[in-house]
């Protein structure tokens, strides 16, 4: 049966025209009439009726003739009596038309897999033959010979068609990784995905399986660049090789702001959470407001940012281990740089960007964010006010933590810091974690010793029992929204980080404070560490 070319140039090469159109010119007006001319000259090869061999190769053919036809116009102006006179003497198309595949020839050259491309550049570049090629690579001239023929054929299949360059060729796309269990000696898995590069060949190899060539084409990049990342990321067990030549990243990535869930989570469950949440903390209040618990001297609206957090933090927890199926620390994979862990991505842009049709989402923004551990015994709920990442809690040394620590014990005064301590002091006033009262630094974060932390915990876990039932709702709704989008291959791992979608239970519960006038104004000094809490050992 005859291929209906008028549908198939609708549905599948107007974009790709335009697209080839934008390319060679910058001028949009001008790229559209491009596109149109070239799309009027198919047409008419279509409707001649003539015997179409290689649909695709003729619609770059007439691409590239339509193209030239016009540079040749605007040098020469529409004296067509004279065309054959110019192409004769001075023959601009070809000229083009010859840089043109010279650049198309590159092009496939750089998207050729490293064997394919050190025969190709040895053999026709540097004019050796194939048994000195085949002495160079440590292959039979036999192996060199089938590689250049398969080399002609990646090659000519390139050039006949109009390759259609992927998105993140010109709009790479966002991953934050970070991870569950203990980095490895470089802080892989973090620092392996810092470069943008990594990042967009992560995202592209997410849903399916993918070539070299595919993420090439998908990113706008050399091969030799390509394999070099992908070698990394496969030693470093952010990819594995699932087939040979195909590779595919192993591990959650999830979307940065899912609106969908929270909305559905506050809708379920709220206010009907808080309620309780509010009810079990004020029947704590004498004890959580006073002494020990209460060693910043707070008052009990600015406590509530803190008690809020943490008592919902502790009974999420005992939820995951009871409920989700969590991988725990014991059952991570060992990783070849020390480490034992899991990833996570987040894809997107800035985490506290809205976007057109979330304006609804703009009345609580302010109050969501991931839990972050800062430093070894510093948590916090990170608020999108502080930032569009999470550079103010992991650039907090730990030693800061630590000295407040020795000064709390009466280890050392404000008056006797030593060099070092007084500028990590200054650091900290920096940041407004402190602020002085004479020579004496007060916190201005939540922090109470070891034995008050246990009472904490204890806490926490009362209240899970009351509010099980209202946890169990948002994780059904959690999976049904979430599970969907994460490949089969990683389901073993994804429960660990779908349940952090349960943390929209301190983002519902904060908003909701505010509301009622329950919590402080947050526009105060340091509320980059409203929630932020610290247990000292």
């Amino acid at each position: 049966m005859k291929p209906d070319y008028v549908t198939l140039l609708e549905n599948e090469y107007l974009a790709k025209i335009l697209g080839f159109a934008y390319q060679k010119l910058n001028d949009r007006n001008e790229a559209e009439d491009l596109a149109s001319d070239i799309t009027l000259e198919v047409l008419k090869v279509i409707r001649s009726g003539k015997e179409i061999e290689n649909f695709n190769a003729l619609v770059w053919s007439i691409s590239n003739h339509v193209f030239f036809k016009r540079l040749r116009r605007k040098k020469y102006g529409d004296t067509a009596y004279l065309t054959e006179l110019f192409e004769a003497s001075d023959n601009v198309e070809a000229e083009a038309l010859k840089r043109e595949q010279e650049n198309l020839l590159r092009r496939e050259l750089a998207f050729l897999a490293e064997k394919y491309r050190r025969a190709v550049v040895l053999h026709y570049f540097e004019g050796k033959s194939c048994e000195e090629t085949g002495e160079l690579l440590g292959q039979s001239a036999g192996t060199i010979k089938w590689w250049l023929h398969e080399a002609r054929t990646f090659i000519k299949e390139g050039m006949d068609g109009m390759r259609e360059y992927g998105e993140k060729s010109f709009n790479p796309g966002y991953l934050f990784v970070s991870c569950q269990g203990n980095l490895g000696a470089d802080n892989e898995p973090v620092s392996c995905a810092k470069r943008k590069l990594a990042q967009n060949i992560l995202l592209t190899a997410y849903e399916e399986p993918v070539s070299v060539k595919d993420l090439c084409v998908e990113l706008g990049v050399s091969a030799a660049y390509i394999e070099d990342e992908v070698a990394v990321l496969v030693e470093n067990q952010l990819m594995k090789e699932v087939s040979r030549g195909k590779y595919q990243t192993d591990f959650v990535i999830l979307q940065g702001n899912n609106h969908k869930v929270l909305h559905g989570i506050y809708a379920a469950c709220f206010p009907e959470y808080y309620e309780k949440l509010i009810n079990f903390l004020e029947g704590h209040k004498e004890l959580l407001s006073t002494g020990k618990f209460n060693l910043p001297g707070f008052t009990w609206e600015r406590l509530l940012w803190v008690y809020i957090h943490m008592i919902t933090e502790f009974a999420l927890d005992a939820f995951r281990v009871e409920q989700c199926k969590i991988v725990c620390y014991q059952e991570m994979p060992q990783r070849p740089k020390g480490g034992k862990w899991i990833a996570l991505g987040f894809k997107g842009g800035t985490p506290d960007r809205i976007q057109e049709g979330d304006e609804d989402w703009a009345e609580y923004v302010s109050y969501d964010g991931p839990v972050h551990k800062c430093a070894v015994s510093a948590q916090g709920f990170f608020h999108y006010w502080s930032g569009t990442d999470s550079t103010p809690f992991f650039e907090i040394p730990d030693e800061l933590f630590q000295l407040q620590k020795q000064v709390l014990r009466g280890d050392i005064t404000g008056e006797n810091l030593e060099k070092e301590q007084k500028l990590l002091v200054s650091y900290g006033v920096e940041k407004k974690l402190f602020h002085m009262e004479g020579e004496q630094f007060m916190p201005d974060y939540y922090y109470v010793m070891e034995s008050e932390r246990h009472q904490l915990l204890d806490l926490g876990l009362e209240f899970y029992t009351m509010v099980k039932p209202l946890f169990q709702k948002a994780w059904k709704l959690v999976r049904e929204e979430q599970e969907k989008t994460v490949p089969k291959h990683l389901h073993w791992q994804m429960n660990n980080f779908l349940s952090n979608a349960l943390n929209s239970f301190v983002t519902c519960s904060l908003y909701e404070g505010m509301k009622n006038k329950a919590l402080s104004d947050p526009e105060v000094e340091g509320r980059e560490w409203l929630s932020m809490f610290v247990f000292h050992r």
